[in-house]
């Protein structure tokens, strides 16, 4: 009896571990799944998500400062496609381990129209537990509009077909959407008889997110009150205004001064700020020109990870 009562412990033993082993297996913690969802235009003031805006240098010109009048096309498109491909990802497991990844599958024709009352999945892909997405790519490589019926072919400006979406520092230890709003009554361009598409892109993590790294501030006039007109920021790498800026981008007047230009690596930047400017259509490009109202250099992630300018001219 002895030996029989011992055969049973031993086989009921041998199902608990069993048991633990599935529930072990069946418990043990899933990579977290990243989204990519599409939609049009730029959301804001929704609460725990932050919002930034990307836009090429060639044509770093935000076409909020642009009247109505100044693009009737606009309210003709009854269509805008285009074919969004070749997304990627960095990402980062530790101390000088980065990677680039590619998800499959990733072409895919949306109306930027339709887009504009609702969201389109993208694409999902997996991402190691605790890893954290440092920048996104994809390109922008067809497009076409519709207008009256009628569709015409739109041309995409090499400079500004891949996005780069840089210094985003995403801590990503859940499920969560990266949200890439393109706002396209604001990306077509009509240059005599063609159509030009320049990309302006929000995009935002729909989850926690850390504000690692960013450089951001509020510009005003000397005597404190916000401008009354739209100004150019340049960022610069460095001491000097010698190389190309990292960063070109208009603040309208309506930010009250308030300015975002996104997240970067420590060090020492230099930032311009140029006023009364003006825009001038040149073939299929468009210059600025403009005053310097003011210069700073200033050292970025030394004593905090986030740096907070208040500049004044």
């Amino acid at each position: 009896m002895t030996n029989v009562r011992k055969f049973i412990m031993m086989v009921a033993s041998f199902f608990v571990v069993i048991a633990l082993l599935s529930c072990t297996q069946l418990f043990e913690p899933k990579n977290p799944k990243v989204s990519v969802v599409l939609s049009s235009g730029q959301e804001n003031g929704e609460k725990g998500v932050e919002s930034f805006v990307y836009q090429p240098v060639l044509f770093g010109i935000n076409f909020d400062l642009l009247k109505k009048s100044d693009a009737p096309w606009v309210k003709n498109i009854e269509k805008l496609e285009v074919k969004i491909t070749k997304f990627s990802y960095k990402y980062s497991t530790g101390p000088n381990e980065t990677k680039w990844a590619t998800p499959t599958n990733v072409d895919k024709t949306v109306d930027l129209l339709a887009l504009a009352s609702s969201e389109e999945s993208w694409l999902t892909f997996d991402i190691p537990k605790g890893a954290v997405i440092l920048a996104i790519a994809f390109e922008v490589t067809q497009a076409t509009v519709t207008i009256n019926g009628a569709i015409y072919p739109v041309t995409i400006p090499s400079a500004s077909a891949k996005i780069v979406l840089k210094n985003l520092n995403w801590s990503i230890n859940e499920d969560g959407q990266v949200i890439l709003s393109i706002d396209w009554s604001k990306s077509i361009i009509k240059v005599g008889t063609n159509y030009l598409l320049v990309p302006r892109v929000a995009y935002r993590w729909r989850g926690s997110l850390k504000n690692l790294w960013a450089i951001q501030g509020k510009i005003s006039r000397s005597d404190g009150t916000p401008p009354n007109e739209p100004l150019l920021i340049e960022l610069y790498e460095g001491e000097t205004t010698s190389s190309t800026p990292m960063t070109l981008k208009i603040l309208p007047a309506k930010k009250a001064g308030e300015f975002y230009l996104g997240k970067y690596k420590p060090g020492k930047y230099t930032i311009v700020v140029w006023k009364n400017l003006t825009f001038t259509y040149e073939s299929t490009e468009i210059s600025i020109s403009g005053t310097e109202a003011t210069k700073t250099i200033f050292d970025h992630g030394k004593t905090s990870a986030t740096t907070i300018l208040n500049l004044k001219y």
